[in-house]
């Protein structure tokens, strides 16, 4: 299995042509929200007037028609100056109905609050890159990609205020209700997906992607309702991505195969992780290793193996050896049960009292959302610079104004988010740090140290604690 090396497409390694794609990303997105930001036409004048000495490649073919190829009607919910660069980028007719629908969906400033709290504490164009790499590029499809996914997340799946703001703490009180209810059943299933350590985060690989471990031997499917299970696999997904620090975008996943029986084949469970890898969080898995799977998991793998997207389909793994995880995992981190040296067993920690004690502040919350909320209309005052000229002066601030928002995602954390078994143990730092061995330190040891992670080439690099 070849080694993760560094490699274009990402933030501090991009090629003079992605980075153009990155800026026309931008300016679609913006679009959608601000009618000033600037179209192909008026950014490619804008540069000349700068630059008139020298000769400027244009991204966008100007001499292309740029009449919308549908009706007034059918394309009304998407701005004229998106419309006119989305038709210079060749958008079909299907493609600008998909964004008429999102657009009714998601209108202007409801995309733009929905990017802002997507964000988090992630790098912006590192978030963008994602789904530019995850379509090839295309900018009309990574546009739909990124609004349905955002789409998803605020009107339909409703992540933050029905997962992350509920979290473990809501599900243990709705468990030790009375009665046989609804309510009392999604609790008592999803706090068993916790307790019963099927699926936890533990240590990282040789590059210091945080590894999720999923025992399918513990696995019942009629042990919880669906919604329990899979409000648990997001509010999963979601919390990895804190463990991502940057350079790490992606992560790897252990499905420990060990004893695996038919009863415990769910193939709702198995299509909802991956379509939730593929739609909404692309680009962030690093490797799906399937690991000591017996025959008969085979047959059942050829269910969904042929609904896979390339992309993730390349990063599937069979292994069946402790040897063999070695390439992925030093064999001081792979757990004993796997095969490994690592002598550690899970152990869920329940709620503490009170640990979630400020989200019920909804006063200071609203003034850390309202610097954010600055702090983003700076971002795209200045990203709409960038977009224009793509040697602004304004790069500079533009690079502190994201490391402020990224700062400022850590104060208000715990006005949003529940907290987890992550939180409990030490893995996940109040500001943002993460240690993903925080036991296995002596006292006296410096709890953090800078890693040199080969996975993408930047050289921007963030403390990360690790044994």
């Amino acid at each position: 299995m070849a080694s993760i090396s560094p490699k274009s497409g990402y933030v501090g390694s991009l090629t003079e042509s992605e980075g153009q794609k990155l800026r026309a990303f931008w300016r679609i997105l913006m679009q959608s929200w601000n009618a000033n930001t600037a179209t192909p036409e008026e950014a490619a004048e804008k540069v000349k007037s700068n630059d008139s000495a020298k000769g400027h490649r244009r991204f966008f073919s100007l001499g292309r028609a740029l009449e919308p190829k549908l009706s007034e009607e059918e394309t009304s919910a998407i701005p004229s100056n998106l419309l006119t660069t989305l038709n210079s980028l060749d958008a079909g007719p299907a493609e600008l109905k998909t964004i008429q629908s999102l657009m009714l969906k998601l209108p202007g400033d409801k995309l733009r609050s929905a990017l802002l709290t997507l964000l988090k504490q992630d790098h912006p164009d590192a978030l963008l890159l994602r789904f530019l790499r995850a379509v090839k590029w295309n900018l009309p499809k990574a546009w739909i990609k990124l609004v349905a996914a955002l789409n998803w997340r605020v009107n339909e799946y409703k992540v933050d205020e029905e997962v992350l703001l509920k979290g473990e703490a809501h599900a243990v009180d709705k468990s030790q209700q009375d009665g046989d209810s609804p309510e009392k059943k999604y609790g008592e299933g999803f706090i068993l997906q916790a307790t019963s350590g099927k699926g936890h985060f533990h240590g990282c690989d040789r590059w210091n992607r945080p590894i999720g471990i999923v025992r399918v031997r513990k696995h019942d499917p009629s042990a919880q309702t669906q919604k329990a299970l899979n409000d648990y696999i997001v509010q999963c997904i979601e919390t990895v991505r804190l463990l991502q620090v940057p350079p790490v975008e992606t992560m790897a996943i252990v499905f420990d195969l060990t004893s695996f029986a038919l009863g415990n084949w769910e193939l709702a469970a198995i299509s909802f992780i991956l379509h939730a890898f593929q739609e909404y969080y692309p680009e962030s898995l690093g490797a799906m290793i399937f690991y000591n799977a017996p025959l008969i998991f085979a047959g059942l793998w050829r269910l969904v193996q042929g609904s896979l997207d390339p992309v993730v389909a390349a990063k599937v793994h069979f292994i069946s050896s402790a040897k063999a995880l070695e390439e992925i995992i030093p064999r001081e981190q792979i757990l004993k049960e796997l095969g490994g040296e690592e002598d550690w067993e899970y152990e869920y920690i329940e709620p503490a009292p009170n640990e979630n004690a400020k989200l019920n502040d909804i006063a200071t919350r609203d003034d850390i959302l309202a610097k954010r909320e600055k702090l983003g209309d700076e971002l795209f005052t200045l990203t709409a610079e960038w977009i224009v000229d793509s040697k602004t002066k304004s790069l500079p601030r533009r690079n502190e104004v994201i490391e402020e928002l990224r700062r400022n995602y850590w104060d208000l954390d715990p006005y949003v988010r529940a907290r987890t078994v992550l939180d409990r143990t030490g893995v996940i730092k109040g500001d943002g740090t993460v240690d993903f061995y925080p036991a296995a330190k002596p006292k006296n040891e410096p709890t953090e140290k800078q890693l040199i992670v080969p996975e993408v080439g930047t050289t921007t690099q963030t403390p990360v604690a690790a044994s």
